[in-house]
């Protein structure tokens, strides 16, 4: 006594699973574009589809096919790192070291102001 779905009713859901495969594609190339990584969270920010639906068959063989064939065609590759942006990195550290002394120096100097209050209480309170 098993009951056959109307043909409606399966094409309405055959659509369906067309429409998120094609928004999850989507999302997929406009993450691949941005050089961010290809995750379930940033699909879901990027289609605008419920986290349940990644866990449907037709979405998660197509994300696990695409994870497959990234797999096969990525070969480690050096990150290059190119002279300006050294130049920029070597910045920011000197800056960082001179904040750091910087704020070594105030700690110090507040740490004597401490003193100096403390001593100043107690000859109030006398």
């Amino acid at each position: 006594m098993k009951r056959e779905l109307p043909p409606a009713l399966i094409q309405k859901q055959e659509q369906m699973r067309q429409q998120t495969i094609e928004k999850v594609l989507r999302a997929m190339e406009d993450l691949k574009a941005e050089g961010c990584r290809i995750n379930i969270k940033n699909l879901m920010v990027y289609s605008g589809l419920s986290r349940s639906v990644f866990a449907k068959p037709h979405v998660r063989n197509l994300i696990q096919g695409h994870l497959a064939a990234k797999e096969q065609k990525t070969t480690p590759k050096r990150r290059v790192v190119r002279k300006n942006q050294q130049e920029e990195i070597a910045v920011y550290i000197s800056k960082i070291d001179r904040l750091s002394e910087e704020n070594e120096q105030l700690k110090k100097e507040c740490e004597l102001l401490r003193g100096r209050l403390f001593l100043l209480m107690n000859k109030m309170d006398r």
